[in-house]
């Protein structure tokens, strides 16, 4: 299977753990955001950046339920992310992996995949 990291956002994150799960050679990222899949700016940026490098990041969340929504507080879209909806991160790993090992990596794919869990 593809490597897919889990990066587990909190307070004043700096990129340094996605940068790091980049160089190991993370083909996916889920961000274990707070709340609604949130994190820092520098986090937000720097999976930005590993995007750009061909890394499909998906965001989630480390509450204990809630829903991860599209285009809210982060530019989604823009951004080239993916949310996982109400899959935790956990969950959201094995279907990014499942799906990066079968080509599909493009983010409205990877995004569609996931509503597919609804």
């Amino acid at each position: 299977m593809p490597r897919v990291d889990i990066v587990y956002s909190h307070a004043n994150m700096d990129a340094a753990p996605v940068e790091d799960a980049v160089k190991r050679g993370a083909k996916g990222i889920v961000l274990a955001g707070v709340g609604d899949g949130n994190s820092s700016k520098a986090a937000i940026d720097a999976l930005a950046a590993a995007v750009k490098q061909g890394v499909v990041v998906v965001r989630s969340s480390r509450v204990g339920s809630g829903f991860v929504n599209r285009n809210v507080e982060v530019n989604d879209d823009e951004l080239g992310f993916a949310v996982s909806l109400d899959l935790n991160p956990q969950k959201a790993r094995v279907l990014l992996e499942l799906l990066i090992a079968n080509g599909i990596t493009e983010p409205k794919a990877v995004q569609q995949a996931f509503v597919a869990t609804q």
